[in-house]
């Protein structure tokens, strides 16, 4: 049988389910192939099905030093080095917060502080246009605070870029807040008005922060009190929620759809995982018995098990049922150098073409 005898519902299903590494060779097979492959809804036909067997991505400092993204297929914790998560060259110090959205990284240069968005299995990047609308010429940086994910209304991706900078000649500390809409391949600066709110405003590195569902989400704190930023992307609106917990825990995905707040009280040794409903209120959904030895815990791994970090920097399951730790097999050179991202690979495009 040619390949022009298959029925192309059945064609576009087989293809759907290859990996990207195999897409992408088969580009060159014909050109009804290659027009395939940038099809919207194939693209989306595709990551659905990436979605259901995806990758964990730990993200640590190993013992040499060295800063590792390393891959684990999801359902089985073993290795998968078929991906080489290195970054582009002309990344000359990546930020040690990224997000991670849809197989895409959003990543800053801590020494230019340019703006890249990759896609590591097509190897396509994009470096974002420079955003200095509204910002003084003599400053100095404090801090930069990332936010990337997907709009679904318009299917645009987005990045919410916050800067704090010192005014030099004013002596003032200020914010400049803006978004990047990755359809028009432009910025748009908040004004002021906007972000009114975020007077004395404290934000959490990326690391502890994630997208759920159109909405990206900050652990931050507010005059000593503990609170939840919240970004609309499909109306590019900010909002500030209480947090369920009065210290700092960490914002993970639950089922794609709802967002959870993961809490370990590092007195009592308690751990507790609330969970976010759509009427903007927080439900206690689990509390753990105290765990010795327990830095932090990073979400469920096949509803029965959790991912917790041990004060020794491990990376460890802990198995809710029997009460048992495993070993996954990392170790950060210190504790709390540990970042654990669910990994999806995509087809998703980063070029301007």
């Amino acid at each position: 049988m040619n390949k022009g005898d298959w029925p192309a519902d059945m064609l576009t299903e087989i293809l759907s389910k290859l990996p990207v590494k195999s897409i992408v060779r088969f580009k060159c097979v014909a050109k009804t192939w290659c027009d395939l492959f940038k099809n919207p809804t194939f693209i989306s036909q595709h990551l659905s099905i990436s979605k259901r067997n995806n990758y964990l991505l730990v993200d640590y400092q190993n013992n040499g030093g060295e800063n590792v993204m390393h891959l684990f297929v999801y359902q089985t914790l073993i290795s998968y080095n078929d991906l080489p998560l290195q970054p582009p060259n002309h990344i000359t110090c990546m930020n040690d917060s990224f997000c991670v959205y849809d197989g895409l990284f959003c990543l800053l240069d801590v020494f230019n502080y340019h703006i890249t968005l990759w896609n590591p299995a097509t190897r396509e990047f994009r470096i974002l246009p420079e955003c200095n609308q509204n910002i003084p010429p003599k400053i100095e940086y404090c801090r930069h605070i990332l936010g990337f994910g997907l709009d679904p209304l318009s299917n645009d991706y987005k990045v919410i870029y916050i800067r704090t900078y010192f005014n030099r000649k004013k002596r003032t500390r200020e914010r400049h807040h803006a978004i990047y809409r990755m359809s028009t391949d432009s910025w748009r600066v908040l004004e002021v008005e906007d972000v009114l709110f975020f007077r004395e405003l404290h934000i959490s590195p990326n690391y502890n922060n994630t997208c759920v569902n159109g909405v990206y989400y900050w652990q931050a704190s507010k005059l000593q009190a503990s609170k939840v930023l919240c970004f609309h992307l499909n109306t590019e609106a900010f909002e500030l929620i209480k947090s369920p917990i009065s210290g700092s825990g960490k914002l993970l995905p639950l089922h794609e759809y709802r967002i959870s707040m993961w809490d370990t009280e590092r007195i009592e040794r308690t751990n507790e995982i609330w969970v976010l409903s759509n009427d903007g209120h927080w439900t206690k959904l689990l509390k753990i018995d105290p765990l010795l030895k327990v830095e932090r815990m990073f979400g469920f791994w096949k509803k029965n098990k959790v991912f917790i970090e041990s004060e020794s920097g491990q990376l460890l399951l802990y198995d809710l049922d029997i009460k048992e730790l495993s070993d996954v097999g990392i170790k950060a050179l210190e504790v709390g150098d540990i970042d654990v991202y669910i990994y999806d690979e995509s087809l998703v495009s980063t070029s301007r073409d």
